[in-house]
């Protein structure tokens, strides 16, 4: 805006620019609970306002009217959580300048319990050290963590709790059952608590030792205390979540704690000395002593389970079994009755093992090839009790030794029969053939055959061989040449003819050699051919060996 005046002829003039903002009473609104609950922003404030909100991350406003008090926004589903911030400013029709109100990081809910871990180790006599660890999905989130520790039973409300920011924590406790929870927080409030109980030492070390009897439905106690205490503490009861506590603050090393108590149930009994006489303020306890006592003792009721037989033999085997429900016990249990029986010979045979702890044993001198049922039950100071379910023994024919030495000679004689059922086979086939099929002499395998090879290698020399010589060589051999039929041969012809009418001939012991030759004319040939048969090493010892052959 601006002011301006007129001054007769002369020009306007025009003050300096001013604003002037128009003033209401508004009520400025606040922000009552902002919570992102997964996909969601839940918003309430006190009076109707104008909201806008972006990611912790980006510079881009969303804007809307909560015109009811309260407004849920949704929000894009994503993976990743993700931090949102929100301003709030008046929202009326005639007040369009009220600024926008401080930045509100809006925080995440905490959904869900922390995943907690309790492991327990031995301190000094008495005392444990406890570790405490935990992890949370949301943990990027959180403020803090709330660790609570609680005695168990709720001994004069015996807690301990601090807040931490770590997840992981140590403390130093008394043997004893305590119960520690962890709860996560921010500012949108709390997570559900996690909680654990301690789990007991295995074999805790104590510094002393509790004596307990059982009379007239009460059970006495006494003890010898090593060191001063304030007042002293006594828990009884069947198990942890069912205990009972008795707060004695006179100095005295026995008490009874009265009945009634369930027959045959076993009572565990710890007594923890305490060093400061509130309390309330008390930061320190020891467990003194630990002990368990049956009301009344009796046998056990139940066998052990799962009882298995392994490393059969033929003479022993290993039985194993599990343990007997502690309540099933009714009493201190001493050890272990195993009985087996031999079904055959109608005979049973009881074994005491004099060791609870001891859950196996091998059975020796047992007979081969037999069969047995082997039951095992508890024994307490009453006696035995119920059996297991029997379990049936099978012993071997033969141990390892012998079964080996059985398998090696069976092999070997299977051996030696197919060897010899082959070799009997074989013969008997062959004796058959000769008897059912005779051998037909083969012409191919004949000494004449071989003369005749020998003839056509020689064709050539008997047409070169003069007649005298070879006249005469009949003659000194006694074969006589008979003419069949007129006519002459071609030389080379007259051989191969001559070769293949020749047949050897044996009567009365004696050889006769017969040639059958075709009439030639030319008498030379027919001794040419001779003269071939006489030089051919087969024919030549031969026709010496048999000097009265005739060649006919």
């Amino acid at each position: 805006m601006w002011v301006s005046y007129e001054i007769s002829g002369e020009r306007c003039v025009k003050t300096n620019n001013f604003s002037i903002l128009p003033k209401e009473d508004c009520q400025s609104p606040n922000i009552r609970h902002a919570v992102h609950s997964g996909n969601l922003l839940r918003i309430q404030l006190d009076v109707f306002a104008q909201v806008r909100y972006r990611e912790n991350t980006t510079d881009q406003w969303h804007i809307i009217n909560v015109t009811h008090m309260a407004a849920n926004v949704s929000l894009p589903e994503t993976p990743l959580q993700k931090s949102y911030v929100i301003q709030q400013r008046c929202f009326k029709e005639f007040c369009f300048y009220c600024k926008w109100e401080t930045e509100t990081i809006v925080p995440h809910e905490l959904l869900g319990a922390p995943d907690i871990t309790v492991t327990t180790e031995k301190s000094s006599p008495g005392k444990q050290r406890l570790t405490i660890q935990w992890k949370y999905t949301s943990h990027d989130y959180v403020d803090g963590y709330l660790v609570e520790i609680q005695r168990l039973p709720n001994s004069c409300s015996y807690i301990i709790a601090f807040n931490t920011t770590n997840t992981e924590e140590r403390v130093n406790l008394s043997v004893a059952f305590f119960n520690v929870s962890v709860t996560a927080y921010n500012k949108a409030g709390r997570s559900r608590p996690a909680s654990a109980v301690v789990p007991p030492l295995d074999t805790p070390e104590l510094p002393g030792k509790i004596i307990s009897t059982y009379e007239n439905n009460s059970i006495f106690l006494s003890w010898s205390p090593l060191f001063e205490c304030d007042f002293v503490l006594i828990n009884w009861g069947t198990s942890y979540s069912q205990m009972e506590s008795k707060i004695i603050m006179d100095k005295i090393e026995n008490y009874s704690i009265p009945g009634p108590f369930v027959a045959m149930k076993r009572y565990m009994i710890m007594i923890v000395l305490y060093d400061h006489c509130q309390c309330k303020d008390s930061t320190e306890e020891t467990t003194y002593g630990l002990t368990y006592m049956y009301t009344e003792e009796g046998v056990p009721r139940t066998g052990p389970r799962n009882v298995i037989v392994k490393n059969v033999t033929k003479t022993s085997a290993v039985v194993e079994w599990g343990e007997i429900p502690e309540d099933d016990c009714q009493g201190y249990l001493l050890g272990y009755k195993i009985s087996f029986a031999d079904i055959l010979r109608n005979s049973t045979l009881d074994i005491f093992q004099n060791v609870s702890s001891q859950r196996h044993y091998r059975i020796e001198g047992l007979t081969g090839g037999h069969t047995y049922e082997v039951t095992v039950s508890g024994v307490t100071g009453s006696g035995a009790g119920k059996p297991s379910a029997p379990q049936t023994i099978q012993t071997l024919s033969y141990d390892g030794a012998e079964l080996r030495i059985i398998i090696i000679v069976t092999c070997v004689g299977l051996v030696i029969t197919v060897a010899i059922l082959v070799r009997g086979f074989a013969y008997t086939a062959h004796r058959a053939k000769k008897w059912y099929f005779p051998e037909i002499p083969n012409p191919k395998h004949s000494h004449i055959f071989k003369i005749n090879q020998a003839a056509g290698r020689k064709t050539l020399l008997m047409q070169l061989s003069p007649f005298d010589e070879e006249e005469t060589c009949f003659e000194q051999l006694g074969v006589e040449v008979v003419t069949q039929q007129t006519g002459s041969l071609p030389a080379e012809s007259s051989v191969q003819e001559i070769n293949k009418h020749v047949l050897l001939k044996t009567s009365n012991h004696q050889k006769i050699s017969h040639a059958y030759a075709a009439k030639v004319d030319d008498y030379t040939n027919m001794m040419s051919a001779v003269k071939v048969f006489q030089r051919m090493p087969e024919t030549s010892s031969y026709l010496q060996q048999q000097p009265t052959a005739i060649l006919k």
